[in-house]
C-alpha cells in the first residue's frame, strides 16, 4: 500500500503466524516475543468508547481537538487504503503516519478553520511544514487511545511504550525545545497603560489584566471565574477550573484587589445591565467577567479574552503582533524566579505538577545568573568582591554573556 513516503505492507500490521505477534521496540526493531495475537477490531467504535469514557473530563476545546486528531488519522488510513482497525496501531504504521505529518504544509496567514485554508496558505507565502511539536500534539491523543486499549487487553502491545528504547526520544512523538514566547517588564507596563479609562469595560479589562499579571493564571482560569471565587475577607482568589481539574488558591495582591473593587462597584453592574430590557437580578449567573455584548449574560470566550489583551497591549504602545495570556504567564514566572522566588515555589504558584515544566516557563536571565554568580564567587574567595561601579564579566566558551554593575550587589 503506497503512501507519500513509500510503501506500507499490510503484513506489517498483522501477526505473522498464529499464536505469535511481531512486536517492535521504540525504534521499530523487531523482536519475536510470544505475545497472544489480539484480533483486529474496528477503530471508530473504540474511539467513540474512549471519548465517552474520558471526554467528560476534557474541556470543550480539548474535545474538539481530539476529535480532529482522530479524524485526521482515520482519513490518512483511508487515503492509503489501510484498515481502520486496531491493526493500524502498529509501530510501523504509526511511524509512517508521523513521517507523513512532518512533511505536511503549515497553515499560516489565513484562518485555519476555512475549508480552503490549506490551499490558500501557500498563496500567502507560507512554504513551511508542520513543526515537530505540532506533530507531537496531533499524535498524543492516539497514544492515549493506545494506552487505554492496551490496558483493556484489546491491544497486545502499546506501540508507544518506553521499554527497550535506545534513547529518550520517541520517534512516534517528536519534539524540540523552542524558546518560549515570553514578555518583558516593559511589555507588562504597556499592557497596564493600555487599560486606562473609566468606562465599565475599561474597569473590567484592567481587573482581568491585573489578575493575569499577578497570578500568572491561564486564559480559561480567569475568564471562567465566578463572583464567589474572590474571597476579599481572606484576600484569596480561587481558580476552581485550573488545568487538570485542579483547584488553586492564590493571594490577592493589593493592586489586584483595588482593581477588582473598582470594577465590582462601577463596572460590572453596567455590563450585567446590558442583558436586555426584560432581564432581572435573578438572571445574573454570577460570572465575574461577563461579555460586554447584549443578550444573556455569558463569560468571555477564550478568543475574546486573547484579543482583548492584545488590543490593550498595543493601545499602550506594544509592538508585538500577538500578546496573549500565555506570554504574561511566562513573563510573570520569569520575573518571579529572577527576583529570588525559589523554582519549587514558582511551580506551585503556577499550578505545575513538576518543576521540569516550570523551568521552561521561568528562564533565568543572564543578569540574574550573573548577580548570583558574583555573590557566590566572592563568598568562595575565587574573586574579590567588586566595588561599586565595577563590572563583572561572565564568559561561556570564551564569549561574554553578561556584564553586571556592582551596584546590583554588595549594598548597592
Amino acid at each position: 500500500m503506497s503512501t507519500s513516503l513509500g510503501t506500507i505492507d499490510a503484513g506489517t500490521v498483522r501477526a505473522e503466524r498464529p499464536g505469535q505477534q511481531t512486536a517492535f521496540d521504540g525504534w521499530g526493531a523487531r523482536r519475536d516475543d510470544p505475545l497472544p495475537a489480539a484480533p483486529s477490531r474496528p477503530l471508530r467504535p473504540l474511539i467513540a468508547e474512549f471519548t465517552a469514557t474520558f471526554g467528560s473530563m476534557w474541556r470543550p476545546v480539548t474535545q474538539r481537538k481530539h476529535a480532529d486528531d482522530f479524524a485526521r488519522f482515520i482519513a490518512w488510513l483511508e487515503t492509503n487504503q489501510l484498515p481502520v482497525t486496531t491493526a493500524a496501531l502498529a509501530f510501523p504504521t504509526l511511524l509512517a503516519y508521523v513521517d507523513d505529518l512532518r512533511v505536511r504544509p503549515k497553515v499560516t496567514g489565513v484562518w485555519r478553520g476555512a475549508p480552503d485554508a490549506l490551499t490558500r496558505a501557500p498563496a500567502r507565502g507560507s512554504a513551511s511544514t508542520l513543526s515537530v511539536n505540532t506533530v507531537n500534539a496531533y499524535v498524543r491523543p492516539i497514544r492515549s487511545l493506545a494506552i487505554w486499549l492496551a490496558d483493556e487487553g484489546i491491544l497486545a502491545v502499546n506501540p508507544f511504550r518506553r521499554s527497550r528504547r535506545r534513547a529518550a526520544l520517541n520517534p512516534l512523538l517528536p519534539s524540540e525545545e523552542i524558546p518560549t514566547k515570553g514578555a518583558t517588564l516593559d511589555d507588562l507596563r504597556m499592557l497596564e497603560a493600555g487599560c486606562a479609562g473609566n468606562r465599565p469595560i475599561d474597569l473590567r479589562d484592567r481587573a482581568i489584566t491585573s489578575i493575569l499579571v499577578t497570578t500568572a493564571a491561564r486564559n480559561s482560569s480567569v475568564r471562567l471565574l465566578r463572583l464567589d471565587d474572590v474571597d476579599f475577607a481572606r484576600s484569596v482568589i480561587r481558580f476552581r477550573r485550573a488545568k487538570g481539574g485542579k483547584t488553586l488558591e492564590l493571594a490577592l495582591q493589593p493592586a489586584t484587589r483595588a482593581a477588582l473593587t473598582g470594577y465590582l462597584e462601577r463596572g460590572r453592574p453596567a455590563l450585567v445591565g446590558r442583558a436586555g430590557p426584560g432581564a432581572v437580578a435573578t438572571d445574573d449567573p454570577g460570572w465575574l467577567f461577563p461579555s460586554a455584548r447584549s443578550g444573556p449574560v455569558q463569560p468571555l470566550t477564550m478568543n475574546a479574552l486573547s484579543l482583548m489583551v492584545t488590543r490593550r497591549y498595543r493601545a499602550g504602545g506594544g509592538t508585538l503582533r500577538y500578546f496573549g495570556s500565555h506570554r504574561i504567564r511566562h513573563a510573570t514566572a520569569t520575573l518571579l524566579v529572577n527576583h529570588g522566588m525559589p523554582l519549587e515555589e514558582v511551580s506551585r504558584y503556577l499550578g505545575h505538577s513538576s518543576t521540569d515544566v516550570t523551568r521552561r516557563y521561568a528562564q533565568q536571565t543572564p543578569e540574574s545568573l550573573g548577580r548570583r554568580a558574583a555573590d557566590a564567587l566572592a563568598q568562595a574567595g575565587l574573586v574579590e568582591a567588586p566595588g561599586r561601579g565595577d563590572l563583572l564579566m561572565i564568559r561561556v566558551n570564551g564569549r561574554v554573556v553578561d556584564e553586571l554593575s556592582a551596584t546590583h550587589r554588595s549594598g548597592g
